[in-house]
């Protein structure tokens, strides 16, 4: 059975979506669930995973000796290792802010099938490059340098072969040392160094592609969070409210997003895909073009 790893941590309002529109994706009940419980997490958590209708289990990262910057990398990077060992090929990583099409399994079932070679597929919008062209519903393309942490899924020999041996105590103690060590010249420059910048690096440094939907098959609802600041106070109930009135509509996630460029990457897409029978590659020139992180 393939694997989703979702990490979670004090947003048990968006994880009540995330596994919403799960539910709902067509072939979602095909995979077993990890829910990574990063250090610090919100009990109320258990409470929205409780009646989870799929195959799933509870992990908790539990303590670590590295310093804060390395939390969430070290979480999610662990839970990948777990996600793999338990895989039978495919690896897909939503997080709990991240809202899936019906078709978002399809897609990165198709996609890995017709480009066996990928680094990965990504089933959100690219956010790290402005796009001129469009495609179909069932069509994607293939990129370069342009990762995101978003929605993604790896075969899990990728997980293990090139992005495991990065996960280490060299690299949790002292990211921003690590990559500078092991990533010299890299256009992402010393910034940007936790568990997506580092996956970034090391795709910039081989030949495998990333696969992009031209029409997305998932969102990230970012419209608070890590490096968002804090969101709506109250019950976690309370918050699910505030929430479920503002992620599914463009005019509102537009007016409270506290940053224009945080709608950008945040706007809501229809969930409820028109069907579609083989994706096809629309072909888009692999241009190095790393734009913004």
């Amino acid at each position: 059975m393939n694997t989703v790893l979702i990490p979670c941590w004090r947003r048990p309002e968006m994880l009540w979506h995330c596994l919403a529109n799960i539910k709902r994706a067509h072939g979602s009940d095909a995979y077993h669930y990890i829910f990574r419980m990063d250090k610090g997490y919100d009990p109320a958590l258990h409470e929205v995973i409780e009646g989870f209708p799929f195959s799933y289990q509870i992990s908790e990262a539990g303590p670590t000796k590295y310093r804060e910057i390395s939390k969430q990398s070290h979480n999610l990077l662990q839970g990948y290792a777990l996600a793999a060992q338990l895989s039978d090929g495919l690896v897909i990583m939503i997080e709990e802010d991240v809202m899936v099409a019906t078709d978002f399994f399809g897609y990165h079932e198709a996609v890995h099938e017709a480009e066996p070679g990928l680094f990965c597929s990504i089933a959100v919008a690219n956010p790290n490059r402005t796009m001129q062209d469009s495609g179909p519903r069932d069509a994607y393309y293939l990129s370069d340098g342009d990762y995101c942490s978003l929605g993604v899924a790896f075969k899990r020999d990728v997980l293990q072969q090139l992005i495991a041996p990065h996960a280490c105590a060299d690299y949790f103690t002292n990211p921003e040392g690590y990559c500078r060590k092991h990533f010299p010249g890299s256009p992402i420059g010393h910034s940007y160094v936790e568990q997506d910048g580092l996956i970034r690096r090391i795709q910039m440094r081989q030949s495998r592609p990333i696969a992009y939907p031209w029409q997305a098959k998932a969102y990230h609802a970012g419209l608070y969070g890590k490096n968002r600041g804090g969101g709506p106070t109250g019950t976690w109930r309370q918050r699910l409210q505030y929430v479920t009135d503002i992620i599914y509509s463009d005019e509102a996630m537009r007016t409270f997003a506290k940053h224009p460029e945080w709608y950008e990457d945040s706007k809501p897409i229809n969930l409820n895909a028109e069907p579609w029978e083989t994706l096809k590659l629309q072909p888009l020139d692999l241009v190095r073009n790393p734009g913004r992180f």
